[in-house]
């Protein structure tokens, strides 16, 4: 399924943690691109809001070493570095249920521009973006 932000990386991109203990590699079909409101994201990494990007789990491979999981919600677990707290990425207990990237943790985040918000309810006040962007008050159905 292809939405809103949804791009073919040609060839592989890499990305990794803030203390370079943990790496990954990826490339093909991205299915959407976002910004994430939510307060699961902000409280995990500490910012207002998340940049993140959806993929195949197929299409995602760590390169070195594993991270660390904590279960965040009945349905999903979020990676991250047990070193450095880098936040990489949020995986759904359902195997073919895409990954959820974090932007930033790219080698270069503007190779995967985000195309919509989720979860603008818990928009923190004093924080917005300038784009058009369409916006959704929960989750993208």
């Amino acid at each position: 399924m292809t939405g809103i932000g949804a791009m073919t990386i040609q060839g592989q991109i890499e990305g990794g943690c803030l203390c370079g203990a943990i790496r990954y590699r990826l490339g093909g079909e991205i299915s959407e691109s976002a910004y994430c409101h939510c307060r699961t994201c902000q409280q995990q990494s500490g910012a207002p809001v998340v940049a993140w990007f959806a993929l195949s789990p197929a299409l995602f491979a760590y390169t070195k070493s594993t991270p660390k999981a904590f279960r965040a919600s009945a349905r999903a677990s979020r990676e991250f570095c047990g070193n450095c707290g880098t936040y990489l990425l949020f995986r759904e207990d359902d195997p073919l249920a895409s990954l959820g990237v974090n932007t930033a943790t790219l080698d270069d985040p503007a190779l995967v521009p985000p195309a919509f918000h989720i979860w603008c309810q818990s928009r923190i006040a004093w924080f917005d973006t300038a784009d058009a962007f369409p916006r959704h008050a929960q989750g993208r159905t």
